[in-house]
């Protein structure tokens, strides 16, 4: 066992950290809320989630080699680029 906290558990820091920043005004952000593209995750709030990112995948990403409205717009498509990316060991440059 990995010791690193599961799916559903990183959902949860994730909509924790997003609310501290951009605190959503109709309640809970679901997986499938659109973060960037509704304008409910702007800036300050982005680059938080980009730190947090980069804490999960133990790697620095490099936010500006890819379109993050296209691949961060929601919980799930954050998490499934946590899992896609995450690696064991030293940190790398992420896309």
């Amino acid at each position: 066992m990995s010791g690193r906290p599961d799916r559903g558990a990183l959902g949860e820091q994730l909509r924790a950290l997003i609310a501290e920043f951009a605190p959503h005004e109709h309640g809970v952000i679901a997986d499938d809320t659109p973060l960037i593209s509704s304008a409910l995750v702007e800036s300050v709030a982005l680059l938080n989630v980009a730190l947090w990112v980069e804490e999960q995948v133990d790697a620095a990403v490099e936010i500006t080699s890819f379109d993050l409205a296209a691949e961060w717009d929601t919980i799930t498509q954050i998490l499934d680029f946590v899992e896609k990316h995450r690696r064991p060991g030293r940190a790398r440059p992420l896309p």
